[in-house]
């Protein structure tokens, strides 16, 4: 994982030097790293060494043309995934736009140009790579913890598990060695565990380790030698394994590069799933133990035994959360499909010299964000802790379920499927926003999949005494009658790539807000499905 730079680089390639000075002053005054070359080779060399978050190109320079310099960059992993504008005087015709834009060029900007547009689309570029690698990442981590949580919930004993934590970590992240310590109920050292790369020897004083860490109940990390805890290892980082209120070990990772948050995020995950599945062989052990000497400690440890039967059903439930969050996952295509559609818009305007709608980017900006937040929810399922949960309060429901439908417009218009909406004003209620809006979008989504092109989708709100309730009905092909009450139940679904989770979670959430949520339906006809949300109530749990 590679650390984000702070101030943004970008590199100017232009064999001009009045263009390349002028290029260089305009992004410099903004508060950008300029770099600057004037030959293709030299620019090509440069991108690949720099990595820069962005690259002006000229198309007529020595030794090797813009266009050329592009190809070989999109065909390098390292660096096809740079944001890359031609700037260019002379490729003016349609066919050099078209032939650079299919090279993977991100924009086309003739000379001369308005800095305030150069700068504008220059942002657009390096914003959005920055999400996609954002959103990339924490797919990654999700990935890993999906497999930590599947892996170590096949092991139930104690020493086993420690193996496979370290051998994890190593696996999944950058270092030469991972220690984990697992703490008895008196926080001493009860067991440990080293893995290390070949030829790696660690030599560390593991009880002065253990006092420095113990009483932090929290991520440390060093970049110093003069600060390590592990001799011989400038850089590392620790995480405590806490179940409930009780610190059951220490996970260390130690290695010659520095650690970033990322690291440490992605161990925090490895660490939650390590204290659960350890807590987890406890308890098997615990009531393992209880069974061979039942007879002699039936009258004196049934209490006990309970609740430790209590606990391992609860542990057990908690270890399915891996699994259920890679099910859910699906819901991070939901907002990906009017990104899609509003990108490929985006690509025609630049096609047809059209400026581009800002509106449009904003959209898009903002579906990306909502689908961080899913994200971040999804962590939480696999056992990250997280402080991005949004408080309930008094929203408007009809401007939600409007922010939805303008989302989802142009899609639906370029699938050649009609969106209607009647949305008369509504009584704010106490709620969500963002799980509301997971609800609409799974549900419009929902309704688009089950309708061939020339549908309509009606969407309609309005009020029924203390009631906001919102209507979505579709003509599409219905829901068999021996289906209808098995909808809302978790991994059923009618579709054959569905997860059967989308209406699970919206119940769920409908619920929450003390909501109901109705389907009615009938084959080859379509769908209502009916939502009614009770205004001001406060007391949601």
């Amino acid at each position: 994982m590679a650390t984000k730079r702070e101030v943004p680089l970008v590199l100017v390639a232009d064999d001009e030097a009045a263009t390349t000075t002028m290029l260089t002053r305009i992004f410099e005054r903004e508060g950008y790293t300029v770099q600057s070359v004037n030959d293709g080779s030299a620019a090509l060399e440069a991108a690949r060494r720099l990595i820069p978050d962005l690259i002006l190109l000229d198309v007529q320079m020595p030794i090797m043309t813009g266009f050329e310099v592009l190809r070989h960059l999109r065909e390098n992993a390292l660096t096809a995934g740079i944001p890359t504008i031609i700037v260019t005087a002379k490729a003016r015709q349609p066919t050099d736009v078209a032939h650079g834009l299919n090279l993977g060029a991100d924009d086309f900007i003739r000379k001369p140009f308005e800095p305030k547009e150069l700068l504008a689309r220059a942002e657009s570029k390096i914003r959005a790579r920055r999400l996609e690698e954002a959103l990339q990442r924490k797919t990654q981590e999700l990935a890993a913890l999906l497999r930590v949580g599947e892996e170590l919930n096949q092991y139930l004993e104690t020493k086993d598990v420690l193996r496979l934590v370290t051998f994890l970590v190593l696996d999944l992240l950058p270092g030469e060695a991972a220690i984990i310590y697992q703490l008895d109920d008196h926080g001493q050292l009860a067991d440990f565990h080293e893995e290390t790369k070949r030829d790696v020897t660690v030599q560390a004083d593991h009880a002065v380790v253990l006092n420095h860490l113990r009483q932090q109940w929290r991520s440390l990390v060093w970049k110093d030698e003069n600060t390590s805890l592990i001799p011989d290892f400038a850089n590392g980082v620790a995480v405590p394994l806490i179940h409930g209120n009780s610190m059951l070990g220490l996970l260390l990772l130690v290695g010659h590069q520095e650690y970033d948050e990322n690291h440490v995020r992605l161990l925090e995950g490895i660490g939650s799933q390590a204290a659960l599945t350890i807590r987890n062989a406890q308890l098997y052990e615990i009531q393992a133990n209880y069974a061979a000497h039942l007879e002699e400690m039936v009258e004196a440890k049934t209490s006990e035994l309970r609740s430790a039967q209590q606990l391992l059903i609860r542990a057990e439930k908690l270890a399915s959360l891996g699994h259920l969050a890679a099910s859910i996952a699906h819901e991070i295509n939901n907002p990906l499909q009017p990104i899609r559609s509003i990108l490929d818009g985006m690509l025609e305007d630049l096609q047809n010299n059209l400026p581009i709608d800002l509106r449009d980017v904003q959209v898009a900006q903002e579906s990306v964000e909502r689908i961080r937040r899913i994200v971040s929810q999804l962590l939480e399922f696999a056992g990250k802790r997280s402080g991005d949960n949004e408080q309930v309060k008094l929203i408007d429901v009809a401007k939600v379920l409007e922010g939805i439908i303008t989302l989802n417009r142009k899609f639906f218009e370029k699938e050649n499927v009609r969106l209607v909406a009647d949305i008369q004003p509504l009584e704010s209620i106490y709620g969500s926003k963002d799980h509301l809006e997971q609800v609409f979008m799974n549900l419009v989504l929902n309704a688009k999949s089950a309708m061939k092109p020339g549908g309509t989708l009606q969407i309609r709100a309005h009020m029924e005494r203390n009631e906001a309730v919102l209507e979505f009905q579709d003509d599409g092909i219905g829901i068999p009658e021996e289906f209808i009450n098995k909808v809302f139940d978790p991994f059923f679904s009618t579709k054959s790539n569905g997860t059967g989770l989308g209406l699970f979670v919206s119940y769920g959430i409908i619920q929450s807000h003390h909501g109901t949520i109705e389907v009615n339906s009938a084959v080859n006809k379509g769908t209502t499905i009916t939502i009614r949300l009770p205004v001001h109530v406060s007391d949601m749990r």
